[in-house]
């Protein structure tokens, strides 16, 4: 384990803001820190002023890791041809990657790492490790604790995902139909971000629509799922749905186990598990809030309660910031828990 590194995050949007205050507030150990995009220019994140370089191939030659905020295309994926230029060129294969997007996931050589989860996938990484998507990686840290006690055998998932996790374009076009609706206005649309209003709606609509009638979103969450808790013969469908809330993502999960668990059972293993926070006091109308969850690093977990519609089933809601936990802070908690393994 290295005393410090040299690290890069590249994109400088809400996920690679976040990613740059996480590591600043986790103090994580930085030799230096580096900012990558398309193009060079200086941002502010939290009143610093950095100056953003342009990423290229070459630009990795002196960085030990490297945190991407996004990126769908494998094709063109700069942390992939990076790891490959460093062991052409210097033989050796020290650089680690962790991408926040798509590109690599469900790549069988490339491990999708949630810290609290499977940390254990970490030991075969080659190089490029994968964080999943937001909306899987809260999920898969509260069915956790249930899943090693009593087996998942199927889920139903249904997300209430918040405008951030669209883009920064999308927060400012719900604040601005808010505000045309309170001025008595009709709220205008910009049909590049949702093809309707957010206010006053919830649209089961994020990501493309494939040809089977399910969206990019929900296959995510279907495939991730399974590759996380390492089990394919788990059944799981999904629908996902942007709300009009500005930060943190809310599920409803519904879950059916091979062998009993009961409810006061799943409230002791949840409350003991790491990175999850217990709201479950419903005689007192507390339970997990978005307004509560953005701007913390746990997943919150409330109303649970039996499913009586079937033999081992239980309801359980989910909150989490999807900025932090969801991306920027997932991807840190995998540099860590590498150091903490020795693979870093």
């Amino acid at each position: 384990m290295k005393s410090s590194y040299r690290v890069a995050v590249v994109g400088i949007g809400a996920v690679g803001s976040e990613m740059i205050r996480i590591l600043q507030q986790r103090n994580f150990p930085c030799s230096s820190l580096q900012v990558f995009a398309r193009s060079a220019r200086p941002e502010v994140v939290d009143g610093v002023t950095y100056q953003v370089e342009q990423v290229t191939e070459e630009a990795f030659d002196q960085i030990d890791l490297a945190l991407f905020a996004g990126g769908e295309k494998a094709e063109d994926h700069f942390g992939m041809r990076a790891l490959q230029r460093r062991k052409h060129v210097t033989g050796l294969s020290d650089l680690v990657v962790i991408d926040n997007g798509n590109a690599f996931r469900m790549y069988p050589n490339v491990p999708l790492v949630v810290p609290e989860v499977n940390p254990e996938a970490l030991k075969s990484h080659q190089g490029m490790i994968a964080n999943p998507n937001c909306s899987t990686i809260q999920m898969v840290v509260a069915l956790k604790p249930l899943h090693e006690y009593a087996r998942i055998k199927r889920i139903v998932v249904s997300t209430y995902q918040a405008v951030s996790g669209k883009s920064a374009q999308a927060r400012e076009e719900l604040l601005k139909q808010t505000k045309d609706v309170a001025a008595g206005k009709e709220p205008e649309i910009d049909p590049s971000i949702f093809p309707y209003p957010i206010y006053g709606n919830c649209l089961p609509h994020i990501d493309v629509f494939l040809a089977d009638g399910y969206t990019k979103e929900e296959l995510k969450m279907i495939q991730e799922t399974r590759k996380i808790l390492g089990d394919d013969t788990i059944q799981v469908t999904a629908t996902t749905v942007r709300v009009p809330v500005d930060n943190s993502h809310a599920e409803s999960v519904n879950v059916e186990f091979y062998n009993p668990i009961a409810v006061d059972k799943a409230r002791e293993l949840l409350a003991a598990a790491p990175g999850i926070v217990l709201i479950d006091d419903v005689a007192n109308n507390r339970y997990p809030l978005q307004s509560e969850a953005s701007g913390a690093d746990p997943v919150f977990v409330g109303r649970l309660r039996e499913d009586r519609s079937v033999a081992y089933g239980l309801n359980l809601w989910v909150v989490a910031d999807n900025l932090r936990k969801g991306a920027a802070l997932n991807a840190i908690q995998i540099a860590e828990k590498m150091r903490e393994m020795g693979l870093l």
